[in-house]
Formats: structure tokens, sequence, C-alpha cells
């Protein structure tokens, strides 16, 4: 999402490829949530400021290189994985990847984040599609047997029969 909005530039998106019928499905923002947010507050900026500009600048992005379709639809950021269920498997990490932040920052973050997405589809009239109530815990993080023991689901099914079942009624 951070280069996105940064390069103005959507990777592997041709505009020729796309007219008024075109169905978009844009996702990105789990690794902004994951080490991004957390690195730009370490330098000393206000967490609710970088959130913004970086869903903002990811909208304007879409704004000025989707310029023909019928619908666009904006994927939420899935749940952060808690550190602990990475390192059972992975081990203990010993350097500032894959994670900057503690869960709990990494897990407000999200929210934020998903929160502005879905403020702003609804300002630009975007649909905004957030399966993930399914794959969260109560305390906001990736419920690990779904996941695919590192930072992304593994089991799917359910954000499939969502998604699917969204395209059928933007379609019929």
């Amino acid at each position: 999402m951070f280069r996105i909005g940064r390069d103005n530039i959507l990777i592997n998106f041709k505009p020729s490829d796309h007219n008024l019928h075109s169905i978009l499905c844009i996702t990105y923002g789990e690794v902004d949530c994951r080490c991004h947010i957390q690195r730009q507050v370490n330098m000393g900026k206000d967490e609710d400021i970088v959130v913004i500009e970086l869903v903002d600048n990811y909208f304007r992005t879409i704004k000025n290189n989707v310029l023909r379709f019928n619908k666009i639809i904006i994927v939420a950021v899935i749940p952060p994985t808690k550190q602990s269920d990475y390192e059972s498997i992975h081990g203990p990490i010993l350097h500032e990847f894959p994670f900057v932040g503690s869960d709990e920052n990494r897990v407000r973050y999200t929210r934020k984040v998903n929160a502005r997405i879905e403020e702003l589809c609804a300002k630009h009239g975007y649909i905004y599609f957030n399966p993930y109530g399914y794959y969260t815990r109560e305390d906001g993080t990736l419920r690990h047997e779904l996941s695919d023991t590192n930072v992304h689901l593994g089991e799917n099914t359910y954000f499939l029969e969502q998604f699917t079942a969204l395209y059928a009624s933007i379609t019929s």
C-alpha cells in the first residue's frame, strides 16, 4: 500500500485492459500494518497521521489510475499474526522482521487502516470487502489454525465463499 501510494502506480495494472464492464479487486496493506506503520511511529510520526496518509495515498493512486470500471472491490487487511504463533513454528525472531511492533499495536493499526479503507470506499463508491471476522481471535489476531503458519490465510474456503457471494450479488 505504501509503495503504491508513494509511486502512484498500481502494480501489474494496465488501464487498456479495462473498460466500463470491468470489476476490479484490489488488496494490499498486510505488510504495511505488520511493518511500515510501526517503523514510521518509531521515527516519531503520529500513528493516526501515518494511517491516514497511507490509505489516502493508496486511494489517490486508485483514482488516478483506474479510470474505466464497473465496480471496484477493496479488500480489507487481514488480521495480524500473533508473534508467539509465528515463533512456535519458525523459532524465535532474532531480528526486526517479519514483525515490527507488538501484537497489540499491529492489531490497532490493522483496525485503523480497515476503518479508513471502509470510510473511503463509501466516499468513492467502491465496495469494501472484509470477510476477516471469521479469521479473527478475540484479541484481534489471526486464528493460527486458519493461517498458512506465516502471515496469510491457509484455509481460505470461507473467504472464497464470501467473495463468490459478493461477486454474484454485483453481477446479477
